[in-house]
């Protein structure tokens, strides 16, 4: 595995953010040429801390299950506000894209993944990745920024009604006002967005299931596939929704029923993305048309 740590500058930032890699080795009993998706994954933490519980544990499950991960450490208040986190995310799509070989990835196949106000932020990749705002700073052309799909967890969507409000207000500061409605993910709705799947729980008190399905909506409005899972019980939070992502003693909090998005999300990556396929030649980058 190739495990370290990657320092992504952009304008308008205070330091670095961190691109943490879990890429999975290949063998020759593996397919030595063999290409995996690459799933980024930003925590949640309303945009005001990152939880460990979104992570590291995230990461290596779904390097068990074939893929190469990469956790982002994206930067929150009051250190950093709209578009900063925005900005770190397109650049971590963007440095993943261009070193496929070096990870062993399907440059075809790099999918944003958040929970949360994390699922805020991948959701912001995969509809304005092309918003001039966020990108121009980073003086590339905007389609090496374009995530090829977005898995959204439990994610904060909408300033509307069923708005999760802090944290709206950690991303957009004193600009709160001014940049609440387009900040409103169901509102921000292309046909260039990539393919979305997205999980909440009925009873999340937290984020509303409104969000999710607010969401879903507006990609199926305009032809955007969208597959939704809605789950019958788990508090906010649940990660992976098993004993590896709550503390000893607190399994009371963890929601079997949940769990199952690994699975479905999984089969999501394999539909989409294929059979992690070998490329035609080591130099040679795999040719596929984009969804």
């Amino acid at each position: 595995m190739i495990h370290e740590t990657i320092s992504l500058t952009v304008p308008g930032a205070d330091g670095a953010a961190e691109l943490i890699t879990y890429a999975p080795d290949n063998f020759p009993e593996l397919g030595a040429n063999r290409l995996r998706p690459a799933l980024i994954i930003c925590p949640g933490g309303g945009y005001h801390f990152l939880t460990d519980r979104e992570g590291e544990p995230v990461a290596l499950r779904f390097a068990g299950l074939g893929c190469a991960a990469f956790l982002l450490k994206y930067h929150v208040a009051p250190r950093a506000r709209w578009p900063v986190p925005q900005r770190q995310l397109l650049s971590a799509v963007a440095y993943v894209r261009d070193h496929w070989q070096r990870y062993h990835i399907d440059p075809h196949a790099v999918v944003v993944m958040g929970f949360s106000a994390g699922g805020h932020l991948a959701g912001s990749a995969g509809l304005m990745w092309n918003k001039q705002e966020i990108y121009r700073p980073l003086r590339r052309r905007p389609a090496v920024f374009r995530p090829d799909g977005a898995v959204l967890c439990y994610p904060v969507v909408t300033s509307g009604p069923a708005a999760h409000r802090g944290s709206m207000e950690n991303l957009l500061g004193e600009r709160y006002e001014e940049l609440l409605e387009l900040v409103s993910l169901e509102r921000r709705v292309t046909r260039q967005a990539p393919p979305f799947f997205i999980w909440h729980t009925v009873d999340d008190t937290c984020v509303p299931v409104e969000n999710s399905l607010l969401l879903d909506k507006a990609l199926r409005a305009r032809g955007v596939e969208s597959e939704l899972h809605i789950y019958p019980h788990g508090s906010h939070g649940q990660s992976l929704a098993d004993h590896t992502v709550f503390a000893p003693g607190q399994d009371w909090a963890v929601s079997a029923p949940c769990s199952m998005w690994v699975t479905h999300c999984a089969a999501w990556l394999h539909r989409h993305f294929g059979d992690y396929a070998l490329a035609p030649h080591p130099d040679e980058a795999p040719k596929k048309k984009r969804k």
